[in-house]
């Protein structure tokens, strides 16, 4: 947001306040090698805020629509593009989404399949399929796959990671939490530093397709009810969009009163 072609009071308003009311499309990286979503912003925002992204080896792929993958991030990895590549890259997502991710490769180029040995070893690409709640070693990194209430169709995930004595929760896209998604939560047990949730809607809007400011508040309260975050840990909202959405500034003090924090592009987090 806002939206280019949009003249809403929302997105108006974002153009006239700008700086933290211009948002891309939503990612996240970790300790500059893990990336959540190869989105078609990425490019634009590692220059933007300086962050060199050469050396990012592992990504999770929460689903492909459009505003989360842009395969020619992919493709750009081989040889014919003069590209000298400084790390494998492992592309993890579940089966559906990966297969997904392929489809829209070769329509683009004729490199072959992502599942074929010859492509990966041309694009210097591992494919690790993620079936959701099971466990995976990534790198030094614990990897959990859950399936979220949206894009069923492609199995898309919300990672639960692991690093050293951190974890981090990543739950975009997705309308409310499945009961079976909190009870395996609850059963690992496993404190979080960071809980990252989708927000896509604000007030007066339903949580059809993501997340909207009520049942993002009681996803808040369900997630302190269980002691699913450190003492110390925090509570963000991403991948917010026109509809319903307050000027920063606002809805950070709406934020405040429930107990969580709103993010915005070049967000740094020291854990």
């Amino acid at each position: 947001m806002p939206l280019p072609f949009c003249v809403c009071e929302v997105c108006r308003a974002a153009r006239k306040a700008g700086g933290k009311n211009l948002r891309r499309r939503a990612s996240l990286l970790i300790n500059d090698e893990m990336l959540i979503d190869l989105g078609p912003d990425i490019v634009s925002a590692a220059f933007t805020y300086d962050i060199p992204l050469a050396h990012v080896r592992f990504c999770l792929q929460t689903h492909p629509h459009e505003d989360h993958f842009d395969p020619e991030l992919i493709i750009s990895r081989h040889a014919e593009y003069g590209t000298r590549l400084a790390s494998p890259l492992t592309l993890a997502g579940s089966r559906q989404t990966l297969e997904a991710l392929d489809n829209l490769i070769q329509k683009r180029c004729a490199y072959g399949s992502l599942f074929s040995t010859s492509t990966q070893q041309a694009l210097d690409l591992e494919i690790k399929e993620v079936t959701p709640y099971e466990r995976y070693t990534i790198g030094p990194y614990n990897i959990t796959g859950y399936p979220a209430n949206h894009a069923t169709e492609y199995a898309a995930l919300l990672y639960s990671i692991a690093y050293e004595d951190h974890a981090i929760f990543y739950g975009t896209d997705t309308a409310p939490l499945f009961d079976a998604v909190w009870q395996d939560l609850i059963a690992k047990g496993l404190r979080y530093d960071l809980f990252i949730l989708d927000h896509t809607y604000g007030q007066g809007y339903p949580s059809t397709d993501h997340l909207a400011t009520e049942d993002f508040i009681q996803h808040v309260d369900l997630i302190n009810k269980h002691q699913l975050l450190k003492e110390d840990g925090r509570i963000y909202a991403t991948h917010l969009s026109h509809e319903g959405i307050q000027e920063h500034e606002a809805l950070q003090q709406f934020a405040n009163r429930h107990g969580y924090h709103i993010a915005y592009d070049g967000l740094v987090i020291g854990l």
